[in-house]
């Protein structure tokens, strides 16, 4: 059970982020709705799949100190740079392995896994063994979360690659190249929708998705059959709990999906919603302080992730303010500094931004 071509897998780095739909607070609270006793993440065993840089998962690690989380992924590179910011941060509860899934013996089942951007990338014995793992790995009350494109929206995707493929082979420099060669001469609007929305995610993400060595999308159905085949179920989206049919996914051409899964064997109890929280603090705090996980992000230039795990991109300018953002400095110099390192920034309202987003908390 292996990658079909781990070499490939190792050239070029996933870009580092966090996945809201992998959020484990949002998913455990979606099947908790649905009637499922899911432990509290706080102090609950988590793993993450093809977890590239560690990106996710050491955000969960920072927001739960007491959760004890791990990452499994095939790239030397990726996992050496997330142990390395799990050091800087001084994330102590997050470890990494070098390692395919099917070598991996875990020590104990885990309440929480995550295989985001996994299982349609892979030969189809390592999406059987994915869904073996999981079968074998949860708790009774556990979940997983599994993502995977839909083969719905990807026939006309996959015509649009097979193109690009043909003028990349023709001599173009890159798929980049490629693409936009291809955009010249796209018969319909539609196909240059595509085309564009490829080159917005550019090359980097495109070489681990629309371009990877596999890219094999399955219908909900199909995924939901091979759930139930090895004693799972399927609960439904892991950020609302909707629960999809293959025809809704055909007529609306749908390419992505993000979905929960638990054990057949758990019983569903009354559903429970979640409990009211206190409304967010907008009020500037005195004297701003980035946590450790995320002043590291600052100083390496990667993706913030804010109090919903959603990446926030900044300009060098702005992170220049930010990393002043140390506790040191009150409000007032850091607008005075924000005059010297990002001139044309509006310091008021963007901080405000920044202190709404939850990434000070």
């Amino acid at each position: 059970m292996e990658f079909a071509d781990d070499d490939a897998w190792q050239a070029a780095d996933y870009p580092p982020m966090s996945h809201p739909s992998a959020d484990v607070a949002v998913n455990r609270t979606v099947a908790r709705a649905a009637g499922l006793d899911v432990p509290e993440p706080s102090v609950a065993r988590i793993l993450e799949i093809g977890c590239g840089q560690g990106h996710h998962l050491l955000s969960l690690a920072n927001r739960w100190p007491g959760a004890h989380c791990v990452g499994l992924d095939v790239s030397a590179r990726a996992i050496h740079l997330a142990r390395t910011r799990a050091q800087r941060a001084a994330l102590k509860n997050a470890r990494f392995y070098e390692v395919q899934l099917s070598e991996f013996e875990a020590d104990a089942p885990f309440d929480f896994i995550i295989a985001h951007g996994f299982f349609s990338w892979v030969p189809d014995e390592v999406k059987v063994g994915l869904i073996d793992f999981i079968a074998k790995n949860l708790t009774p009350g556990g979940i997983a979360v599994v993502s995977f494109n839909v083969a719905a929206g990807w026939k006309e995707r996959m015509a649009v690659v097979e193109k690009a493929r043909v003028i990349w082979a023709a001599g173009a420099e890159d798929v980049i190249q490629a693409l936009a060669i291809l955009r010249t001469v796209a018969e319909t609007e539609r196909e240059r929708a595509i085309i564009d929305d490829m080159l917005a995610k550019g090359a980097a993400v495109l070489a681990h998705d629309d371009f990877a060595p596999v890219m094999d999308a399955w219908s909900l159905g199909a995924v939901s059959k091979l759930a139930e085949g090895h004693g799972l179920r399927w609960l439904g989206d892991s950020q609302t709990g909707e629960r999809g049919t293959d025809a809704a996914d055909n007529a609306a051409g749908r390419t992505f999906r993000s979905e929960i899964l638990y054990r057949a064997d758990a019983v569903l109890g009354e559903g429970k919603k979640p409990a009211g929280g206190a409304a967010l603090r907008t009020a500037l705090p005195d004297f701003p302080k980035l946590d450790a996980w995320r002043m590291l992000c600052v100083r390496e230039a990667l993706p913030v992730p804010d109090a919903d795990l959603k990446p926030c991109v900044f300009t060098f300018p702005q992170l220049k303010v930010m990393l002043a953002m140390d506790g040191s400095h009150s409000v007032y110099q850091l607008s005075l500094h924000a005059k010297e390192v990002a001139s044309d920034l509006d310091f008021v309202p963007w901080f405000r931004h920044v202190v709404e987003r939850g990434l000070l908390r």
